[in-house]
């Protein structure tokens, strides 16, 4: 059985990217583009996954996390980003994001990290 995964991106080619990687394995994507569009759609469908960029309008990536985390502390969280300081990687720990990938990454990367939290 297919998975849902929350894809928010404000990149719409990377979006797109990441949405037919999920899509590929038989998962269903729903795509946002920032973390104030990302947090309404979380709020109102249950996601297996949230697959995050850190620099986003409205409301940034780690926001976004933090909001999550106040509503659900054990939804697995992947953050694929270009902004992957140690300050941001520490702080993604300490808010339990289970990967980050660093941009720019490749599909399999991100096909792996997807699996390797899935199954």
């Amino acid at each position: 059985m297919g998975k849902t995964i929350l894809i928010a991106e404000d990149d719409i080619n990377i979006a797109k990217l990441i949405k037919e990687i999920v899509e590929r394995k038989g998962n269903t994507a729903v795509t946002t583009v920032d973390g104030d569009e990302a947090f309404k759609v979380f709020s109102s469908i249950k996601f297996d996954l949230i697959i995050t960029d850190l620099k986003m309008p409205k409301i940034d990536g780690m926001t976004f996390i933090k909001m999550v985390r106040e509503k659900n502390k054990n939804i697995p969280i992947i953050i694929i980003t270009g902004f992957g300081s140690e300050k941001n990687r520490a702080l993604a720990k300490s808010y339990g994001v289970n990967k980050i990938l660093s941009k720019p990454c490749s599909i399999m990367d991100i096909a792996q990290a997807i699996d390797s939290i899935l199954h």
